[in-house]
């Protein structure tokens, strides 16, 4: 993946042929990174879903509440044993993931929208990696086992939809090129009643994407009022531990149209 490269919006512009250059981007490559200009009322809220709009997409909610667009990803609360928040909402570092594994049908693209980035030189800093690469170090036994059996995958309580709190599902989805992943929301308790087969093949997707300096990680500078776009299925995306507590996203998912 390249170094940072960009595109400038001015949010007061109507530019049409710009949008269809994101929308294109995000097709071709899988990720697109903003920067947004003259945000109207400086309102980042309405920048970030009018410019989903703008290139072509539809905004996913994520509980039952149609309006529940925009998750805010800032520390509310130490990372602690005992804490109950969602891991976005911690300072703990994340591990390399995709959103919404626990979907059947997981909204193909995710939005992240910079209000205020991490201000320390290594904290908080958002980074991604190609699925494919890890895919492609997988044995064949393990794509097999992942691609065609069914694993218990728990729904974390604040984006369970119709009371559901988990799905069936395998991890690689859509052939060998996609993949859902989210290692603390395996359910361990049903892996340990299933084969060691099983039990195997999510320990080898474990270990290659936990040994981090064997990937291909991209970890492209953003400052504020920029935004990254990525394809939720072909790139796995984490942050390192956050520093600057004053550190806040804007999280949204959509599909393209």
């Amino acid at each position: 993946m390249e170094a940072t490269r960009y595109f400038v919006v001015d949010c007061t512009n109507e530019n049409k042929a710009l949008y269809n250059e994101i929308h294109q981007e995000l097709l071709s490559n899988g990720y697109a990174i903003i920067k947004c200009e003259n945000l109207p009322g400086g309102d980042c809220d309405k920048a970030c879903l009018d410019m989903i709009t703008n290139i072509g997409g539809v905004c996913c909610p994520y509980d039952d509440d149609p309006q529940s667009l925009i998750w805010p990803v800032k520390v509310l609360e130490l990372d602690t044993p005992q804490t109950k928040l969602q891991a976005s909402q911690l300072d703990r570092e994340l591990v390399l993931h995709t959103d919404c594994s626990y979907e059947h049908d997981a909204p193909h693209y995710v939005a992240l929208y910079v209000v205020q980035c991490d201000r320390s030189e290594n904290g908080g800093k958002f980074q991604i990696t190609p699925t494919r690469d890890i895919i492609h170090k997988l044995s064949p036994k393990t794509k097999q086992l992942l691609r065609d059996e069914t694993f218990k995958i728990n729904v974390p309580p604040d984006f369970r939809k119709d009371g559901i709190d988990y799905i069936c599902s395998p991890i690689l989805v859509d052939g060998d090129e996609n993949i859902r992943y989210r290692r603390d929301i395996i359910d361990k308790k049903r892996l340990e009643e299933e084969s060691i087969e099983k039990q195997e093949a999510i320990a080898e997707l474990n270990s290659i994407i936990l040994n981090e300096n064997q990937l291909n990680l991209f970890r492209p500078k953003l400052d504020n009022n920029m935004m990254i776009m990525f394809n939720n299925r072909r790139f796995l995306h984490g942050r390192t531990k956050i520093e600057d507590h004053e550190r806040y996203l804007l999280r949204v998912r959509f599909n393209l149209i």
